[in-house]
């Protein structure tokens, strides 16, 4: 493995959530789109590293206080801008507000307004709940991942999901349900954070950066992206 002197012979601390198909835990192993992308990243700059899972608060909060960290996969919007370091855009994403298919009372509605009227599950501090909270929603119920907002969808202790079609699909499959178990209600089409970023702690060294951008560039024209992203479709 390549590691130039000094500030490469660190190792990162790379950190995500539980966010499939982009990040899950499989046994004992992270897997994902997004963790195969930033492993070939760090492949291809030559960095030792540890990766681990935590619920998104202790994930971020660690990204935004120690030095030589990176997290994944993350949305990129302006009050974040300046909390990290942007490496680059790994995935992209499109959000959608989901409710039970069976729940006949709830109707497709075309302004994001109109979910006030029922119990929105979310993920503790992650974008979509920052962009509801910023919109004056109140009447969010906060969770350690997404796999709970699908069990909590599934009981009627929430009525309604924000998240992408490739998550909502994975996690009504591990509850043991079909994708049609779920209907699509709202589109949310002016949520900035569409693609998701790999980004470092403020304390990580510029040096530490460029090699990090200059090989997630390399993997981007080498195919290696390309060939990831196509086992996840």
């Amino acid at each position: 493995m390549w590691l130039a002197p000094g500030w490469a012979a660190e190792t990162l601390q790379v950190v995500t959530e539980d966010y499939a198909p982009y990040n899950y835990l499989e046994e004992a192993d992270v897997k994902g789109l997004g963790t195969e992308v930033v492993e070939a990243m760090l492949e291809q700059a030559g960095f030792e590293y540890t990766l681990d899972i935590y619920p998104w608060a202790r994930a971020i909060s660690l990204a935004r206080s120690r030095p030589n960290v990176l997290i994944y996969s993350i949305s990129r919007f302006p009050e974040r801008e300046a909390q990290f370091q942007w490496i680059g855009a790994i995935a992209q994403i499109n959000f959608h507000v989901f409710a039970l298919a069976k729940r006949d009372d709830i109707k497709p509605f075309s302004q994001l307004s109109q979910a006030r009227a029922w119990s929105i599950g979310t993920v503790r501090n992650d974008a979509l709940e920052q962009y509801l909270i910023g919109r004056k929603f109140s009447n969010l119920q906060r969770n350690n991942n997404h796999e709970a907002n699908m069990l909590k969808l599934l009981m009627g202790r929430i009525d309604l999901w924000p998240v992408s079609q490739e998550t909502a699909n994975y996690y009504a499959r591990q509850a043991g349900y079909g994708p049609e178990t779920l209907k699509i209600v709202h589109d949310i089409e002016d949520f900035t954070g569409g693609d998701l970023y790999v980004a470092a702690s403020l304390k990580t060294p510029p040096e530490v950066i460029k090699r990090l951008q200059e090989a997630l560039a390399t993997i981007k024209q080498n195919g290696i992206y390309d060939g990831i992203v196509k086992r996840y479709r």
